[in-house]
């Protein structure tokens, strides 16, 4: 066995690898894409079924399995034989985690923003709509399989915390609980399961409420729910007492999110409470993982992630009293205002 003489990286060598991230993500991308994971069986695999599976070249698949091997997704028995790690089978499409969904969230879209970067830092602006001629929703629209797609890898991404932002949320006093922009409603049900006292909201579009789960159309907990259409950018008309924004304002810059939590706090009444659970970013910063997401938005969607003085700044333009952050068991944070008189 050949042992690595490797020495500790250098600071220019630390960053030449950061650099080189580009390289990792493509290659466990194509993985995903290609349903490698899928395509290996309990046991020991040659390359040659592997790419007679896929209706790969057997030379190039040889040399990917060689790479995925390099990162510890799927073990090497021997150059022309692989087996499964823990890694690789949280890569098939029925692993309950659900990876492979949130692997393929960005799509090809997400590879050119990144290249678009540079220019957005310059620019301040975002990248999105000169790459693609619309806005990113409207290319949604028009682009079935992407919306699909990142419907699907959100949705597993963000389900996954459920728990830990219900757990972390306080619903002392609450009776009504609204979910703004809350999809096809997984929180609500969870929050509602929970709190037998509680009636739900679920606020969306139109579209989206005709694919509701069908927990909150009909049987026990439907009777504690209602389905409302609207834009909150808009008019909110529906009273509660405590609205919550799950990975939706961070979409957004500031003038429009203040304006959602004053139409929140216009329909309320005094003392009830609007909570945004996104990302919290820090000085200094901490993760990397808010960060990146920060520019994420400035490429995409013209939004942005928030420090805590942002919230604060944000939830007092609107009128309502901000009560701070609370962290949660995920890369989420709970920032909350409530409804003054």
């Amino acid at each position: 066995m050949i042992e690595s003489t490797q020495k500790p990286a250098s600071p220019a060598e630390a960053v030449f690898r950061l650099s080189n991230g580009m390289s990792v993500a493509a290659i466990v991308l194509a993985a995903a894409r290609l349903r490698i994971a899928d395509a290996v069986g309990d046991g020991h695999e040659s390359v040659a079924d592997i790419a007679a599976k896929l209706d790969a070249d057997r030379d190039a698949l040889t040399r990917m399995m060689r790479a995925l091997a390099a990162f510890g997704i799927f073990r090497q028995i021997d150059p022309t034989t692989y087996v499964h790690t823990e890694m690789s089978l949280a890569m098939r499409t029925d692993h309950p985690e659900r990876l492979h969904d949130r692997l393929m969230t960005g799509g090809d879209w997400g590879w050119a923003m990144w290249g678009k970067l540079p220019e957005a830092v310059r620019t301040g602006e975002r990248a999105f709509d000169k790459e693609y001629g619309t806005d990113f929703f409207s290319y949604l629209d028009a682009t079935p399989d992407a919306q699909d797609m990142i419907y699907s890898g959100v949705t597993a991404w963000s389900d996954q915390m459920l728990p830990s932002i219900v757990d972390a949320l306080d619903l002392t006093g609450v009776r009504t609980f609204a979910d703004m922009g809350g999809g096809k409603g997984a929180l609500l049900r969870m929050v509602l399961q929970r709190n037998p006292h509680i009636e739900g909201l679920l606020y969306e579009d139109e579209r989206t409420l005709r694919v509701v789960l069908d927990d909150l159309r009909m049987g026990e907990l439907s009777r504690r729910c209602r389905l409302a259409s609207g834009d909150f950018f808009e008019k909110v008309e529906h009273p509660a007492d405590l609205y919550l924004f799950k990975l939706t304002l961070h979409m957004y810059d500031d003038e429009r999110v203040a304006r959602a939590l004053r139409n929140c706090a216009q329909a309320a009444a005094p003392g009830a409470r609007v909570v945004i659970a996104d990302p919290l970013l820090t000085d200094p910063p901490v993760h990397p993982f808010a960060s990146s997401m920060d520019l994420h938005m400035l490429l995409v969607m013209g939004g942005r992630e928030r420090t805590e003085g942002d919230y604060k700044a944000v939830f007092e333009r609107a009128g309502l009293r901000f009560r701070g952050v609370t962290p949660t068991d995920s890369v989420l944070y709970l920032a909350e205002g409530e409804v003054v008189a």
